[in-house]
């Protein structure tokens, strides 16, 4: 990818791009939660549950525009959402708080 970015955000938007599901799961930790389209998953088999239906509804791509970093361990990632979905593409905000190498917590917003 163009933008530097940690190595697990990396390994996260690469297995979101070659719809990787255990790869995108490996990514968070444990108790890891995900935030997206006001609705909260938490723990890996809540996040595996929610990727899967995503999956399963639409294909798309995600492409880092910008990651700046924040406090702490956590990234701003502007993302460029292109696929099969209404309003394709888009741009979201993806924030991403690290915890011990994993993503502790993902926020996705538009």
């Amino acid at each position: 990818m163009a933008v530097d970015l940690p190595d697990v955000i990396d390994r996260y938007f690469q297995a979101v791009n070659d719809r990787d599901l255990d790869a995108f799961v490996a990514c968070f930790a444990d108790t890891a939660s995900v935030a997206d389209e006001d609705k909260l998953y938490d723990g890996r088999a809540s996040i595996r549950a929610w990727r899967q239906k995503t999956m399963d509804a639409y294909s798309y791509t995600a492409e880092p525009v910008r990651v700046t970093s924040q406090a702490g361990d956590s990234y701003l990632a502007i993302t460029r959402v292109s696929g099969d979905f209404p309003g394709s593409p888009i741009e979201l905000r993806y924030r991403f708080t690290l915890r011990d190498g994993l993503i502790g917590a993902l926020d996705i917003r538009p």
